[in-house]
């Protein structure tokens, strides 16, 4: 043991002098380095792996998604790399488990669950969908289109004078366009030869719509009760019955069907009308034409909400620049429109005042009422009397057109019911009824 501590201390001081001798001398005493070479391998070990310390401490970032264990796990660090936000951070190398980092890359990534964003969408259409469900809710719209087929009730006999028919379109004061008391009417209407009369005052309508021809709002009920009065007043003279002229302008229909539902009507008449001032604002534009067609394609709109038993005037936009009517450029337009209209049941005016409107000729004319015939659609007769002398006004030269057009019946309407009477029969009444009243 001695030996061997002076053997080392004599190495020590051949360390001090050379370092290439050293390395001579040691190979030489290779016994005595066999226990070396066993402690340099365990020191080699720690050495090389602090070596591999730093170096990694700097060079980390650029080869730890190289050289890592990831490296054999390079399906997920190849996400993370896709992903590139763990390469700027400098601690991810410290973080070894970085399985753990693309990991929680791995999370992101269902992420493109953009399903979430549709999601929305979906409770957009649940918020209409209740909207909507009120708006069929009143099921009494469609049911008058149906009695307008086959109709229920059977329509009455004459009267003791004979009379038989109905004027179903007139008008109170209320309208700030008409004059005489509804008692007025109803006298008149009895030496007319008329079993009844419909008043069908202009409708209100909210947000000051054309408010100086129409009632206001206000006075709906007043005019429910100026009719009642009358009513009561001729009660076994003559029928008087609640109706009304109500506008149809697009963008309205809900605000009419509660309107519709505030009394019990006889009978809903539908009018677009070209000459509110709204109305030509919102549809006038380019040809003369093209505004007749826009209004053709509103007539049979208004058919089709099933608010109306009877559409008013129907071609009353020939008054739009009458002095350039001419019904065959736009009666392929009216052609279509009436198509549409036979398929709702609804039934259309003959309506006799478009003789005292600047183009003197009933609403339709001749040939529209020959193409209403052609598709059996339903007619009725009003006056429009703005006056109690017009009540039943050029009611048989009305009947007589009706006939040539190819009609054998003519109607009007009870608790929005139609009824159907035969023309001739008609005819025959208002004679009997009128020689007995003279």
């Amino acid at each position: 043991m001695s030996k061997k501590k002076s053997t080392s201390k004599k190495a020590a001081p051949a360390r001090g002098k050379p370092a290439s001798r050293p390395v001579v001398k040691k190979p030489a005493k290779a016994p005595a380095k066999k226990p070396a070479p066993k402690k340099p391998v365990k020191k080699a070990a720690k050495p090389a792996s602090p070596a591999k310390k730093p170096a990694p401490v700097k060079k980390a970032p650029k080869t730890a998604p190289k050289k890592a264990a990831p490296a054999k796990k390079a399906a997920p660090p190849v996400k993370a790399v896709k992903t590139a936000p763990p390469p700027k951070k400098p601690t991810a190398p410290a973080k070894a488990p970085v399985a753990v980092k693309p990991a929680a890359l791995v999370k992101p990534a269902p992420v493109k669950a953009p399903p979430p964003a549709p999601a929305p969408p979906p409770p957009a259409p649940v918020v209409p969908a209740p909207a909507l469900a009120p708006r069929p809710a009143p099921p009494p719209r469609p049911e008058p289109v149906i009695a307008k087929k086959t109709p229920s009730a059977p329509a009455p006999g004459p009267t003791k004078t004979g009379a038989l028919f109905y004027d179903s379109h007139m008008h109170t004061p209320l309208c700030k366009h008409a004059w005489g008391e509804p008692e007025e009417y109803a006298k008149q209407a009895i030496k007319a030869g008329l079993k009844g009369i419909i008043f069908t005052c202009h409708c209100p309508m909210p947000g000051g719509f054309w408010p100086t021809v129409r009632m206001a709002e206000s006075e709906f009920d007043t005019y429910v009760a100026l009719v009642q009065r009358a009513a009561a007043a001729y009660k076994g003279k003559l029928h008087v019955c609640l109706g009304l002229e109500s506008e149809y302008f697009p963008g309205y229909e809900d605000y009419l069907r509660e309107l519709h539902a505030r009394a019990d009507f006889d009978y809903i008449l539908g009018g677009v009308h070209w000459q509110a001032g709204e109305y030509r604002n919102k549809f006038e534009s380019g040809t003369i034409e093209n505004f007749r067609r826009i209004y053709f394609d509103h007539l049979a709109k208004s058919a089709e909400t099933g608010l109306y038993d009877c559409l008013a005037h129907p071609d009353l936009v020939k008054n739009y620049h009458p002095d350039s009517w001419c019904f065959a450029i736009v009666k392929n337009t009216a052609a279509t429109a009436l198509d549409r209209i036979a398929a709702t049941g609804v039934a259309m005016e003959l309506n006799t005042s478009g003789l005292n409107k600047s183009y003197h000729e009933m609403n339709p004319g001749e040939e529209m009422l020959r193409m209403m015939a052609e598709r059996k659609i339903p007619v009725v007769i009003g006056s429009d009397a703005h006056k109690p002398e017009r009540v039943g006004e050029h009611f048989v030269n009305a009947l007589i057109q009706l006939t040539n057009a190819g009609y054998e019946h003519v109607s009007y309407f009870q608790k929005r019911q139609r009824i159907d009477l035969k023309i001739t029969d008609v005819l025959t009444s208002l004679k009997k009824a009128t020689d007995h009243n003279a």
